[in-house]
């Protein structure tokens, strides 16, 4: 259960109003920036010195602010006015600018935009549980809310501010089996295709293109044997997919019982959980210490037959800053003493604290109640506690990205802190060793990943809690990955496709070679039919020349024979 404090908007702002959409404007150059986004520079000149001009012209760049030209009723005489709104929600994605668009003068008016009075101001989402100082905060850029509780996600659609929201989580079972119903028809239907294309028809009409192609029986053999295979490191009880219900048939497809699932799921089948289900499908793993957990890996991350070996040689730690000085028993903070200028990891802030007197854990808990509600700071959650009579201010988050800088401000005196004071964060260190062979990884915070290119742990991504020295002794777990059926396909269909080792690839390369020497012998054939089309035409055009010849003969002959016919009379 927690309360609505505020829904994400997107920062909106407005010029002051203009007669007509194409009143003149100066010209010059007008600069954007969305957060701490890429500046884009919209240059106003001649062709398009107007309202409606300079909104097109930021439009046409197509950046993270767009604009508009809106007609205001309350505006009088002076309607129109040029919206500026940034594509995305939250604090961190105000928009900022440079106005170097000129002076004005004669009839070209400059825009100003007002940023004191926005049209709608940059806010965060934000959520409390619980009330009182006991209260836990959480806020978002947007209306997506994520890991607030673990593994579950949700979205605010349209609750009113101050709204007390009841969140119940439960197990979706229905979508569930719908999902594994839709693998089973997606593999029955790989199948069939598979069967369509290397099927014998009949003796006159042959069979599909790939009939006797070796490499499709083979992919089809190893399909069958990623799903109907046991699946290492899974629940004896569930660690293969007749156990859940999903069988073979007669015709060689894949059958689920969806009653027997669905009792798995809802928790009516002894000895099987939903867990189990889940590992049956996906890539898991379980770790001997509680201090490393398996977060996701990736289909090049191989599963271990023996334990993965997660070597810890630094754990992650949180920015923390402690007071050089320590702090009076009690305090009263006014208007002399109540500002504070810090930078949190990348976003600035000045604060001020409320008026009153306090001790030393009332000023403990105004210090983060302040920091925790400034708007310029969201997301970036501290604590603040007290280390004997001295103030400590540590962020939430661990890693090398997470910082403080204490910049200055009336109040770091009776705070106990000093201008310049700083701190940073630890990435966590360490490595993955498989079979005595030690594999690097790279650490952000407290997740800890295989690099690219690992033989065995290339993805491979955990989750390192350890904290202290004492949580370091020893610095190991034994982490056991495995690949469930989905898992296991996905790596099969990525080796089956693979562009240059896969077997598809190979049977295409196998047809690409038959269709060169098919080729090939087409050429030498038509080489032959030309070489004799050559000689016939030779042999041709010599028969003809004879039978010239011969006919000219002939006709001399009987010219002759003609001649001494008329002599003889």
């Amino acid at each position: 259960r927690f309360t609505v404090d505020s829904r994400a908007a997107a920062h909106q702002v407005a010029t002051q109003g203009f007669a007509d959409p194409d009143t003149e404007i100066s010209q010059g150059t007008f600069e954007l920036r969305q957060g701490n986004g890429d500046v884009t520079t919209i240059t106003i000149d001649e062709s398009n010195n107007s309202l409606s001009g300079l909104a097109d012209a930021i439009n046409a760049v197509k950046g993270s602010v767009t604009a508009n030209v809106i007609k205001d009723s309350s505006g009088g005489s002076s309607p129109y006015r040029l919206l500026l709104t940034s594509s995305k929600t939250g604090v961190e994605n105000s928009i900022s600018l440079t106005n170097n668009l000129a002076a004005s003068s004669g009839n070209a008016v400059r825009p100003e935009v007002n940023f004191d009075t926005p049209v709608q101001a940059a806010t965060d989402a934000k959520i409390t549980f619980g009330s009182g100082g006991g209260a836990i905060s959480t806020t978002s850029s947007t209306n997506h809310f994520e890991d607030v509780v673990r593994g579950v996600s949700f979205d605010l659609l349209n609750p009113d501010v101050g709204q007390e929201v009841t969140l119940t989580v439960g197990r979706d079972t229905a979508t569930a089996v719908e999902n594994v119903q839709s693998f089973v028809s997606s593999f029955n239907d790989t199948i069939q295709f598979i069967n369509d294309q290397s099927r014998f028809i009949s003796a006159s009409a042959g069979g599909g293109p790939l009939l006797g192609d070796r490499n499709v029986q083979t992919i089809k053999q190893k399909l069958y044997a990623a799903v109907l295979d046991v699946v290492p490191g899974a629940n004896q009880s569930a660690n293969r997919l007749s156990s859940i219900g999903i069988t073979i048939g007669n015709s060689g497809t894949l059958i689920l019982d969806s009653s027997k699932l669905q009792n798995i799921l809802n928790g009516q089948t002894e000895g099987v959980t939903a867990t189990d289900v889940k590992r049956l499908f996906a890539i898991d793993g379980t770790s001997d210490n509680p201090g490393v957990t398996f977060v996701s890996g990736s289909v090049k991350t191989v599963a271990s037959s023996t334990p993965i070996e997660v070597k810890i040689t630094q754990p992650a730690e949180q920015a923390a800053v402690t007071s050089e000085n320590a702090v009076a028993s009690s305090i009263v903070i006014d208007g002399t003493n109540n500002s504070l200028t810090l930078n949190i990891s990348g976003a600035d802030a000045t604060v001020t604290l409320a008026a009153g007197t306090y001790t030393r854990q009332g000023l403990a808990d105004l210090l983060e109640t302040t920091l925790n509600s400034a708007t310029p700071l969201s997301g970036r959650s501290v604590s603040v506690g007290l280390d004997g009579s001295n103030l400590t201010i540590t962020t939430a988050s661990y890693g090398s990205t997470t910082n403080i800088n204490l910049i200055s401000g009336t109040a770091l005196s009776d705070l106990g802190f000093t201008a310049g004071q700083t701190a940073t964060g630890k990435d966590v260190r360490g490595s993955y060793v498989v079979n005595g062979t030690t594999e690097a990884t790279t650490g952000r915070g407290q997740i800890l990943s295989g690099n690219a290119l690992n033989e065995n742990t290339d993805g491979l991504l955990t989750r390192v809690t350890l904290t202290t020295a004492s949580e370091l002794t020893p610095a190991t777990a034994q982490l056991t990955v495995s690949r469930g059926v989905g898992a296991g396909l996905g790596k099969l269909l990525d080796s089956i496709v693979s562009s240059s080792t896969g077997l598809a690839a190979n049977t295409n390369t196998g047809y690409a070679n038959q269709l060169t020497d098919l080729q090939k012998s087409m050429d030498r054939q038509q080489a032959i039919f030309d070489s004799q089309q050559t000689r016939l035409k030779a042999q041709f055009a010599a028969l003809e020349s004879a039978i010239s010849s011969l006919q000219s003969t002939g006709n001399y002959v009987t010219q002759q024979l003609s001649s001494l016919s008329t002599l003889s009379k």
